[in-house]
């Protein structure tokens, strides 16, 4: 790690702005078989799952109580530019003071005091970045941040969780090597290594891209649904919150969700007795079609921080689970699901003169399907889509857009040259 003189880091933080508004390798990794699942624990068995069934498909995390929905574009945004180099500043400065400055005149006792306050350091900024998002939640439930600013918040989480990686990589396989007779615990860096990948999530990478994009450009439309706990501190064991974020990629549906009241850290592990099958049958009965016709593709253990990941990554879907040992139930959800893949569960048609609109829908709020036809001939029609006053795009050769829709009803306009069709969707 290369660090800068303490002068030069000391007048960068002061003129710095503040702060605006992967799957690795654990333990082990083991692929069950149907008989160690079918054989697994009746108390496992009979957990009652926390998940959105949903059938030929994955199940989906949900929030509860009051949940705010919202639907808005992202792109261009130079605050999160500065906030980032703010925060990589700040963390380069810390371990420079702490560790860097003095560790190569140190005795091998005051070193390892170093590592230990370095790697204190590492884990409180940890702490300090799942307490911002907590925090943003609240913040954007009651109207004092904005969708843009939560946005940001959650991607200037994942650069500093980066960073901090970087620095405790540092520490463990550098720093550690001089200090003979001396290393950090494998098995809890590993931990600390998961605590921090939570936050390097596809859908964050797509929304830095689309930070990055010129001012000419769209943007990427994102679909946000949050709730809190306004009455509540946010480090309070009975604090509720959560969010859950959606876009389009391409030709694939991205899905992050997050239930921060399904996180119990410091709890009693409920999974500690049990075997690594016993688990991934836990995570199964949250989504059986995933755990029972698909099977797991790996199952890490991180029991040092009460937190268990498994993941599905077969044919044309993804999907990754944090299992929290303290609540028994799922912390965090990723998902890509190609739209092709996607069941349809409805489909309606509006139509006038010139314009037919199909609109087919998928499960649990997914995507919607816009295709749209010439009314006479039948034929593809290349039309322009908006919802709520925001243009989504245009249909591809086929006639075809997918969309991902307000969830609680919305103003659909299909503009083309042979017409327009206008529709209220509701959200029955």
């Amino acid at each position: 790690m290369k660090s800068a003189p303490p002068v030069l880091l000391a007048v960068l933080l002061g003129v710095s702005l503040v702060a605006m508004p992967v799957i690795a390798a654990g333990p082990e990794t083991t692929e069950p078989t149907q008989e160690t699942i079918s054989s697994a624990s009746p108390q496992l068995l009979s957990h009652q799952s926390g998940t959105v069934d949903a059938e030929n498909t994955t199940n989906r995390l949900p929030l509860t109580g009051d949940v705010t929905n919202e639907y808005t574009t992202y792109g261009s945004d130079i605050g999160l530019a500065f906030a980032s180099v703010d925060d990589q500043l700040r963390v380069d400065h810390e371990q420079y003071t702490v560790i860097d400055s003095e560790f190569d005149d140190a005795t091998l006792e005051e070193r390892k005091n170093m590592v230990r306050a370095a790697y204190d350091c590492i884990n409180n900024r940890t702490e300090a970045i799942e307490e911002r998002e907590r925090e943003a939640i609240r913040k954007h439930e009651t109207g004092y941040m904005t969708d843009t600013e939560l946005i940001r918040t959650l991607l200037r989480n994942q650069n500093e969780a980066e960073r901090l990686l970087e620095a405790l990589r540092e520490l463990r396989d550098s720093r550690t090597e001089e200090i003979p007779g001396y290393s950090l615990s494998p098995q809890q860096v590993r931990a600390d290594e998961a605590s921090l990948e939570l936050y390097q999530t596809s859908l964050r990478s797509e929304l830095e891209q689309a930070s990055q994009s010129s001012q000419q450009d769209a943007g990427t439309v994102v679909r946000i649904r949050t709730f809190a706990d306004t009455e509540t501190p946010t480090d309070s064991k009975d604090w509720h919150g959560g969010y859950s974020f959606s876009v389009i990629d391409g030709d694939t549906y991205v899905l992050e969700t997050t239930r921060f009241d399904n996180r119990r850290a410091d709890a009693v592990n409920q999974f500690e007795d049990y075997s690594n099958y016993e688990t991934i049958q836990a995570a199964t009965e949250f989504y059986p079609w995933a755990g029972e016709e698909k099977r797991w593709s790996e199952f890490n253990d991180y029991g040092e921080e009460n937190l268990y990941f498994v993941n599905l990554e077969v044919d044309q879907t993804q999907l990754e689970v944090y299992l929290d040992g303290g609540t028994g139930q799922v912390y965090r959800e990723r998902q890509e699901l190609t739209l092709e893949s996607l069941p349809k569960v409805d489909n309606e048609t509006y139509a006038n003169d010139s314009l037919n609109v199909s609109l087919t829908e998928t499960p649990v709020n997914g995507p919607t399907k816009v295709a749209v036809t010439d009314a006479e001939t039948k034929e593809p029609v290349t039309a322009t889509v908006t919802v709520d006053d925001t243009e989504i795009g245009r249909t591809d050769d086929d006639g075809t857009l997918w969309i991902l829709p307000p969830v609680d009803g919305y103003d659909l306009e299909v503009q083309s040259n042979a017409g327009s069709v206008d529709v209220t969707v509701s959200d029955d």
